[in-house]
């Protein structure tokens, strides 16, 4: 971009958002595919690879607080090592 107050170009900087739909009608696929570079092909894995289909879930904070508690309840009662200089 020309500055009017220095004789150096500056730098243009462009914010683009992208909202993707949270659903595609499978009729209109072929018009993406028309306008986009080409899919990359699907990575294939040997049978001798184990591999199990898992589903993430967003970790609830509660949750971690109420697990750190309860490993401090269990631990009541027993005597604490603690570290001495020698």
């Amino acid at each position: 971009m020309p500055s009017q107050r220095h004789h150096e170009p500056g730098d243009l900087y462009v914010k683009i958002r992208v909202k993707f739909p949270d659903s595609l009608d499978q009729n209109k696929v072929h018009l993406l595919e028309s306008v986009l570079p080409p899919r990359k092909a699907v990575e294939k894995f040997p049978r001798s690879i184990n591999m199990e289909e898992v589903e993430l879930e967003t970790p609830d904070p509660r949750q971690r607080e109420r697990a750190a508690d309860d490993a401090m309840d269990e631990d009541e009662g027993e005597p604490r090592v603690q570290c001495s200089n020698q």
